[in-house]
């Protein structure tokens, strides 16, 4: 028989909780990393959502290129060719 919702939280009751959102502190270290030092609790949390929107369209888009390109396995050319697509300068490196 299929597994129920309640027997697939029983199952995964040990597993660390998924994380469906990008946290307002992931933002705040992006913009430490990029020179903006003083970004408020307050501005990172609102950012946090259109953040993790724009990172999973690019993520997206990569996983499009991988497909097209008939490979399994996601390669930086994938994400640089999404970015690419969105008229952002590739990555490469990350400090």
């Amino acid at each position: 028989q299929p597994p129920t919702m309640d027997s697939a939280s029983k199952e995964n009751a040990d597993a660390p909780p998924l994380l469906d959102h990008l946290p307002g502190e992931s933002v705040r270290v992006i913009a430490q990393m990029v020179g903006i030092e003083n970004l408020s609790d307050d501005v990172a949390r609102a950012l946090a959502p259109d953040v993790e929107y724009r990172l999973r369209e690019v993520i997206q888009d990569a996983v499009k290129f991988m497909r097209h390109s008939k490979r399994t396995e996601l390669s930086t050319e994938d994400v640089n060719s999404s970015l690419k697509l969105r008229n952002v300068e590739a990555l490469y490196g990350f400090p």
